[in-house]
């Protein structure tokens, strides 16, 4: 029986691990078949690539003309992959040319040879990321540079090249890094895997368990079979990471054998009419590219532009909403704990004290009204104690003639003693007792008067101590002494200003006087708060409170004073700001926004969204401009949209630019 059981587990178990170790092998029979469709995608259209690229990999190639001190230059610059992603080699290639008027050149590019060239790698905003990158060459005029961008992100490359006589040019092109697609066959396999191995553990411990054998017994035996699922595990995990990564992956392209004409997601279909400057040129950027390039739109409409007189001005507190802190006396100055710059007061509210000690001269003649007082003080004590002596001494006559007229009217109720003796006792008792009353009021006053005197005696201190107290709400702004120094009295200590509404006080030249009296609407911008503007008047928060009534005879300026709130204290007190103050009316025009706008020799113009994959570079005639926009007077119509993000990618993608 032993014998028999000992046969059918040594199969039971070898059946599992051959049917693991099959599973294993047809799984890495099929990785790299599975390998050799890796990263392709039959629905994209490819870009053209060299023989030499695998599957996946596809090149970008843009171009820049350089016009510089240094000289004319022509950098054409390939990528490969052209979508870069995140933990992946990238491959760049800036191929340098110069463009020699007369002798030789002939007038054409020439290759720029035994040059000094190194790259740098920065954010979008211009944080550095990589420094002095190595380049190699990469053919005559040709240099080339590898990196890995760790993260996502939209990055520049920028070359930095010196020539053989020491001429420098510097020239950037943008990089749009995305996260590299999950690799969904690894998560299938390792599915698959987890699988296998946990239902081969389990279906061989159910069968055991099915025999009638005891749990221990059938766990003891599951054990060889567990070890082995898990080595297949760990082994089939190993395999899927070397053939199918968590991740896609591709091989770049030989840049080197790809330094041909190349079509790329950003190539012009269309040169544009030279006389303007390439207007009219048509790029194509694919939907994929566009999501990357991070390239934004905003429809042309028409609306009222804040435009007009533009004047410079500053941030000014409200009077009422200032207020410095001095010292009623001389002395030390003592804050509370806690008090700094940007704390906040109340109104009334003790913000610390000042110590006044007095010099030799003060205290002496402090010391003589002390000893003057002090005698003052034993005075009335003394007074105190003889009034309420006299006191007792009437309290006690009180006594004397009340028994009197006890006595007294007792005999005359036994009729021994007369009517008029027991009236004179009444009366001789009532004269006592005022007596009493009198003489206890004076004890009093006595006795308040010597209380007055120790007080006193005790106030006279060489340390007085006054409080220094905010006369406004606000923040404190400066300090201009600190805890502890000796001032004098009207020393400025503190400021403290409140700006919840501050003043914008505009300088007005007075030839423009009557056009800003018509006028009760405008905008600001301010250079600590980039990118926002505010308006003023209708449509907006903030009043205009007064023009000023006198010139400055120097500047020929009038003041202008708006009013506006400054919920989150954005606003500074003498922060300067550009205000415009509007004098168009309320008239309706077609309006294009700034960010769009692009100014290249002397010429206007904007990238407009054609539909689809199309951009066409337009020339524009603007007229009057705003805060945020400037008036359209010819090159669009309502409806039409163009870019306000992603300008730089398509300018840098464009040739001839």
């Amino acid at each position: 029986m032993r014998n028999l059981t000992a046969c059918l587990w040594g199969r039971r178990a070898g059946g599992a691990v051959a049917i693991l170790a099959a599973v294993l092998g047809i799984t890495l029979m099929l990785m790299p078949q599975a390998l050799a469709h890796e990263g392709e995608d039959h629905g994209e259209k490819k870009t053209a690539a060299p023989a030499t690229a695998k599957a996946g990999a596809s090149v970008r190639a843009s171009e820049r003309n350089v016009d510089s001190p240094a000289g004319k230059f022509k950098v054409r610059m390939l990528q490969s992959p052209a979508d870069s992603r995140a933990g992946e080699e990238v491959q760049f290639a800036a191929n340098f040319s110069e463009k020699v008027e007369g002798g030789f050149g002939g007038g054409d590019p020439l290759p720029v040879t035994d040059a000094n060239v190194s790259a740098r790698v920065m954010t979008a905003d211009g944080q550095l990321v990589a420094d002095k990158l190595a380049t190699h060459r990469e053919g005559e005029g040709a240099y080339g540079v590898h990196y890995t961008f760790k993260n996502a992100g939209d990055y520049k490359i920028i070359f930095d090249l010196r020539t053989s006589d020491n001429r420098q040019l510097s020239i950037d092109f943008p990089v749009a890094v995305v996260s590299a697609p999950i690799n969904w066959a690894f998560w299938l396999g390792l599915s698959i895997l987890t699988l296998l191995s946990a239902g081969a553990v389990v279906g061989y411990y159910i069968s055991w368990s099915r025999d009638g054998t005891p749990v221990r017994a059938a766990v003891r035996k599951t054990l060889p079979v567990a070890a082995a699922a898990v080595l297949f595990f760990i082994l089939g995990t190993l395999a899927l990471s070397y053939f199918e990564p968590p991740r896609q992956r591709r091989a770049s392209v030989d840049l080197q054998a790809a330094n041909v004409d190349v079509q790329t997601p950003g190539e012009a279909t269309s040169a544009g009419d030279p006389a303007l400057g390439g207007s009219g040129a048509q790029i194509n950027i694919p939907k994929e590219s566009q999501l990357l390039f991070n390239i934004r739109t905003f429809p042309i409409t028409e609306q009222q532009i804040t435009s007009g007189l533009k004047v410079t001005g500053a941030v000014r507190a409200r009077p009422d909403a200032r207020a410095v802190i001095v010292p009623p006396v001389s002395g030390r100055v003592f804050l509370k704990r806690g008090i700094t710059l940007g704390t906040s007061v109340g109104r009334g509210e003790q913000i610390g004290t000042v110590e006044q000690i007095l010099g030799a001269p003060d205290q002496a003649n402090l010391e003589a009204q002390r000893i003057g007082l002090r005698t003052a003080a034993l005075e009335q004590q003394s007074k105190q104690a003889e009034q309420a002596a006299l006191a007792q001494q009437a309290r006690t006559r009180l006594t004397q003639a009340q028994r009197e007229l006890k006595r007294a009217t007792n005999l005359l109720e036994v009729g021994a003693a007369p009517r008029k003796r027991v009236e004179e006792a009444q009366t001789a008792v009532r004269l006592v007792e005022q007596e009493v009353a009198s003489a206890e009021q004076q004890s009093r006053l006595a006795t308040q008067q010597a209380r007055l005197a120790r007080e006193s005696v005790a106030r006279i201190n060489p340390v007085r101590t006054f409080p220094l107290l905010s006369p406004v709400t606000g923040m404190i702004s400066e300090m201009k002494v600190p805890t502890g120094q000796q001032v004098e009295a009207g020393t400025e200590l503190l400021s403290v200003v409140n700006l919840t509404t501050v003043f914008l006080e505009a300088q007005v030249f007075e030839k423009d006087l009557a056009t800003v009296r018509e006028s009760r609407r405008a905008s600001y911008t301010a250079a600590g708060i980039p990118g926002e503007v505010y308006r003023i008047g209708e449509g907006g928060d903030g009043r205009l409170v007064t023009i000023g009534q006198t010139v400055n005879p120097e500047s020929r300026t009038i003041p202008v004073i708006y009013e506006v709130p400054n919920p989150l204290n954005r606003l500074r007190d003498g922060m300067f700001v550009e205000i415009t103050i509007d004098t168009s009316g309320s008239n309706t025009v077609l309006s294009v926004p700034k960010a769009a706008v692009i100014t290249e020799q002397g010429r206007t113009y904007v990238f407009v969204f054609d539909g689809g994959e199309r951009f066409v570079k337009r020339v524009v005639v603007l007229g009057s401009e705003g805060q945020e926009s400037y008036e359209v007077k010819s090159g669009l119509q309502a409806g039409e949209r163009v870019v306000v993000e992603g300008i730089y990618q398509l300018r840098t993608t464009q040739p001839g630019t």
